[in-house]
């Protein structure tokens, strides 16, 4: 009786530590993610990103202004991936179908108001403080449609049907001739006012992007750590599991993909309200693959990674363009510098020692 018992032993512990293996791949902070040293990380980013336009303005370099508002709105987008990937272990290559989305509401909802066809007459909904929370509706519902559709195939067939979907949305973009088609329509004369902001001062434009990050941030470490997040987790580790203690897992991630759709969606809109510029090279898959990046490269599973990975990608592609017109190549070796020196992303190697507590 004794070795059936030992054996049983042994296999539980080797399909935990199998379990444990496979959640080690996706998440940085394991399922201690809500210890201290993570928000600590979290803190310190945000307050250096809020810093860095006065630094820059001091030091005459004020153009890089522009620069740290790309960071904040991509790091959005890439944030909001990683509630997908990181968390919810979904591997999505057709997120830039949800920032093209979001793109297009506001940018169309400015190119009417434009033109003296304002939607239902309405006068004003050409501000940001309309087309925003519009952009994050239209991706949320797109993000139930695709994702609905797409979590019911698994693994590599998921990634394909995420990227067959983007690729639709965006030639649907692409035959919008009203909107310029695929040369795109200048949004210039839109100004950038938000509400009781004149943001066509870089810096007050950076830093009401900067609030919508710093909502946003709140909002997703409540959900990763709240009961819903856990189950999130918990069926990235073992659907199966969670679906016999009576979980309706495809709800549960669907739910999760819908958010993440219409957080990358408002990054959407503010991207062209920024570049006052619509084209549907927004929803390109290579914008869905450069999210993903800066996902990896700041680290999945941890959130601010999202945001790390963006500014250390635009700013090694900034700086490269100064020293070399063959910046793209140095741009590379240094992404497979930080992929190989630091497996976990920026994130890990930043709390390498929190990691190995965990």
């Amino acid at each position: 009786m004794a070795e059936p018992a030992a054996a049983e032993t042994r296999s539980r512990r080797s399909r935990s530590e199998r379990d444990r293996s496979e959640r080690d791949r996706f998440e940085v902070f394991g399922d201690r993610s809500a210890s201290r040293w993570p928000l600590v990380l979290t803190a310190v980013v945000m307050a250096a990103l809020a810093a860095a336009p006065v630094w820059v303005e001091a030091t005459d370099r004020g153009y890089l202004v522009t620069v740290l508002t790309r960071v904040v709105i991509f790091g959005l987008a890439a944030m909001s991936l990683d509630l997908v990937v990181g968390y919810g272990g979904m591997v999505s290559l057709g997120h830039a179908a949800f920032f093209g989305a979001g793109a297009y509401t506001a940018g169309a909802l400015t190119f009417h108001s434009l033109d003296g066809s304002a939607l239902l007459g309405i006068p004003g909904t050409d501000q940001a403080l309309i087309t925003w929370p519009a952009a994050a509706v239209i991706g949320g519902l797109l993000g139930v449609v695709i994702g609905g559709l797409s979590l019911r195939t698994r693994g590599v067939y998921f990634i394909m049907a995420t990227l067959a979907f983007n690729q639709m949305v965006y030639f649907l973009f692409n035959a919008l001739e009203i909107y310029g088609g695929d040369d795109g329509v200048g949004l210039f004369a839109a100004g950038r006012s938000i509400g009781p902001f004149d943001a066509s001062d870089d810096l007050v434009f950076f830093y009401v992007c900067f609030a919508v990050l710093t909502v946003s941030v709140v909002l997703l470490n409540l959900v990763v750590r709240s009961p819903f997040g856990r189950v999130v987790r918990g069926c990235r580790d073992n659907q199966a599991r969670m679906a016999a203690l009576g979980y309706q897992t495809y709800r549960y991630r669907l739910a999760a993909f819908a958010l993440s759709a219409s957080i990358t969606s408002l990054a959407g809109a503010m991207a062209v309200t920024e570049s006052q510029f619509l084209s549907p090279t927004y929803a390109e898959w290579s914008e869905s693959g450069e999210l993903l990046l800066m996902v990896i490269i700041g680290g999945l599973g941890s959130l601010i990674g999202g945001i790390i990975g963006a500014a250390a990608l635009f700013l090694l592609e900034e700086f490269s363009i100064d020293v070399t017109d063959n910046w793209q190549f140095f741009v590379g070796l240094g992404l497979l510098a930080v992929v190989l020196g630091a497996p976990r992303g920026l994130t890990g190697a930043l709390l390498g020692r929190e990691r190995r507590n965990v």
